[in-house]
């Protein structure tokens, strides 16, 4: 049964699927002078951004919003550096997305928040860095479904113990 709530929702996305009528891409361009040390922030959902490096002190963001109207795009400066801010509307902006090309000083520091998304970096020369996760990934071995496929307890411990020993069938 629907209540008027549903109703509601299910015209509000029907209306962005058909794109409100006409397209609603937006392009954005920002640029900001920078200086050594800057941490340049990206947080955002549905998000793909690509990052390319130059050699200038300034930090040029090239934004296209797609279904711009279920979204809210937001860019800002301060000591600490530069951010760049998609969020979601509530309903509308479960059909929206956003892609970014940030190009970058070679000093920048970057920090992702992606919810979900995708980092690319091009015409990279050096060694990136990558932290840990601050969540656990699932174990591997709890996702196999093919029965014939599982380790028993003697390899699931040589790998989790790390040895070197190898076990051949037959």
């Amino acid at each position: 049964m629907n209540t008027p709530q549903t109703d509601i929702t299910e015209q509000l996305l029907e209306a962005g699927r058909r794109g409100m009528g006409t397209s609603t891409q937006r392009a954005h361009l920002r640029v900001f002078k920078v200086s050594d040390p800057v941490t340049i922030f990206i947080r955002g959902g549905r998000c793909q951004v690509k990052i390319r490096y130059h050699d200038l002190d300034q930090v040029e963001i090239y934004a296209r919003l797609y279904n711009a109207f279920g979204v809210r795009f937001v860019t800002e400066q301060d000591d600490a550096g530069v951010y760049i801010v998609v969020k979601r509307r509530r309903l509308l902006g479960l059909i929206s997305r956003a892609d970014f090309l940030v190009m970058v000083p070679r000093y920048a520091h970057l920090a992702f928040n992606l919810t979900p998304g995708a980092v690319r970096v091009e015409e990279f020369n050096g060694i990136l860095e990558i932290l840990p996760r601050k969540e656990a990934a699932p174990p591997l071995l709890t996702q196999i479904s093919d029965p014939s496929l599982k380790l028993d307890k003697a390899q699931q411990k040589e790998l989790t113990d790390g040895s070197t020993r190898n076990h051949h069938a037959g």
